[in-house]
């Protein structure tokens, strides 16, 4: 089972690996939340009442999704030094559990927190969880994709409630990973578009893949549509069948969690 835990959201999705099949899934959103006591009371209602949720499951693991996180090259990385380097460009509360993911594909680690209290409770329900950085799993999606000589520049928008993940691969490697919060739509624009602007990417010969829960109309991708030419989104993988409730979501809503499974 893979579970998906941000300030305005839960998710989860459970993979059957004997029939390689996705046969359950589930989301709730909470736009109104801002504290994760407030959001941790809200999941605990939906895990305690929830059958599903309540099997004994061989895997669990839980995405984290947040803008406080740091990558930091394999060479460069001291597990004893986890704050420092994560404190070089972020602020560490008291009540923030430090933690960190080998990223496979690219012999990287990302450093990042969850609170204590969102970490404290899922031990205590799944004994055997794992926890994960969102960029983890898009990280190891998108390098495992374009590793086979694809020499284009390309960009990959991963959308949350309040921020989003900005991301350029460039011949198959990773250039940049930044996350940045937002507002408002104006907001979004500006971050997009400076980013292009400053990386002096082309507008109309870089493409934008979107994945993340955004409707396909909504008023912040028409507002950058009009700058970016090739913007698209990405799909769930294919080498995965889906039960009937997936058939209904638009295809690049929950891409990432699906991923967390290949997430060592």
């Amino acid at each position: 089972m893979s579970l998906q835990v941000s300030l305005k959201g839960f998710s989860f999705c459970v993979l059957d690996r004997q029939k390689n099949k996705f046969i359950a899934f589930g989301h709730y959103s909470y736009s109104k939340i801002t504290s994760y006591r407030i959001l941790l009371n809200e999941v605990k209602l939906v895990m305690e009442g929830n059958e599903v949720l309540n099997q004994n499951y061989q895997h669990v693991k839980l995405l984290f999704a947040s803008p406080k996180f740091s990558l930091i090259p394999g060479p460069l990385f001291d597990p004893d030094k986890l704050e420092s380097l994560f404190t070089f460009n972020h602020t560490l509360n008291a009540d923030e559990r430090l933690l960190s993911n080998f990223i496979f594909a690219n012999g990287s680690y990302v450093v990042y927190t969850i609170p204590k209290l969102i970490v404290d409770w899922f031990q205590d329900y799944f004994p055997t969880i794992k926890f994960y950085h969102q960029s983890c799993p898009l990280t190891e999606e998108l390098l495992l994709k374009n590793k086979l000589g694809n020499t284009q520049m390309l960009v990959y928008i991963n959308m949350y409630a309040d921020f989003f993940d900005f991301v350029l691969l460039e011949k198959g490697m990773l250039k940049l990973y930044n996350s940045f919060a937002y507002k408002t739509d104006s907001d979004f624009q500006f971050f997009v578009l400076n980013v292009y602007d400053q990386l002096k990417l082309s507008p109309t010969e870089v493409s934008a893949l979107i994945c993340g829960v955004i409707p396909k109309n909504d008023t912040k991708i028409e507002i950058v549509k009009k700058y970016i030419k090739n913007l698209e989104y990405l799909n769930k993988p294919y080498h995965f069948e889906y039960s009937f409730g997936f058939d209904e979501l638009p295809g690049h809503y929950f891409t990432n969690m699906i991923n967390l499974y290949q997430c060592g």
